[in-house]
């Protein structure tokens, strides 16, 4: 696995222009989609279809949760160097964008612009006037795209890369089919992702915090995150019993990863 996972987070200027120009594109298709009837109608569509078990869907749509994605993050990326600076600044930045584009578009969600007969909302979905853009795609879209840029050589592999992205695609889809989110939505938060990840990237270039954070304090400060984030989750987890079995699987985890690194710790201290 190390040979895997070791990669520098370097992508090629070609890959980092596409990165970004796929972003804005979806960005400016999520806009002009907003404006036309389709975004309600492919709602609608979603919602008339059989889309298979609701535990299923409200499983998965946790995986797009701001707390859930730090922590995936922190995870995957222990073994790049550069991987929880990337983590944190993402999340950092998402934290700050995400909310203000919520307030400044105050969109409506589906269940205050239609007729909640007409949809079939799995679980308790808000209803408030912030859905644009979608929390949970921008998030899980900057965590398909913080991994990439610490592990580029996945890119390579498509055993790994495919699903990677098929996974992230899904959950991104789960805030349509669960009626949190307009398609519109879930598109420009899918763009959004991208452009934070790579903004992530580009501010660990100029203020690194790398350095730091592969000290031991550092370590011990990641160690604390981590914990705190699994008991996070798991307390904040909707009340749905498949929502819950989410955070939890995830809340282990993070916990084994923290054991993880306390032994690490501890065996640095020995060594010292």
């Amino acid at each position: 696995m190390r040979s895997l996972f070791s990669s520098a987070p370097r992508l090629s200027a070609r890959a980092q222009s596409f990165l970004l120009f796929l972003a804005t594109v979806l960005l400016l298709f999520a806009w002009g989609l907003w404006h036309s009837d389709l975004n309600r109608e492919w709602l609608l569509a979603v919602h008339a279809s059989h889309m298979g078990p609701a535990g299923v869907w409200i499983f998965l749509t946790q995986g797009g949760d701001a707390g859930v994605v730090l922590l995936l993050l922190l995870l995957l990326g222990r073994s790049s160097r550069q991987g929880a600076a990337l983590a944190l600044k993402g999340f950092l930045i998402g934290s700050v964008v995400s909310p203000l584009l919520k307030m400044w578009w105050a969109v409506p969600r589906p269940l205050m612009a239609i007729d909640p007969l007409l949809l079939n909302p799995m679980g308790n979905p808000p209803g408030s006037a912030n859905a644009m853009p979608s929390g949970h795609a921008l998030a899980v879209s900057t965590l398909v795209c913080l991994i990439v840029l610490m592990y580029p050589s996945l890119m390579r592999r498509k055993a790994v890369f495919l699903p990677l992205i098929l996974g992230g695609l899904v959950v991104a889809f789960s805030r349509v089919v669960v009626g949190a989110h307009w398609p519109a939505d879930v598109l420009a938060g899918i763009g959004l992702g991208i452009w934070i990840a790579w903004l992530a990237m580009q501010s660990e270039k100029l203020w690194p915090w790398t350095s730091f954070l592969n000290t031991r304090p550092g370590n011990w400060l990641l160690l604390i995150l981590e914990v705190g984030l699994s008991v996070f989750i798991v307390v904040t987890a909707p009340a749905e019993h498949a929502a819950v079995a989410a955070m939890v699987v995830v809340a282990v985890m993070g916990l084994l990863g923290a054991g993880s690194r306390y032994l690490g710790l501890r065996h640095q201290g020995a060594k010292g």
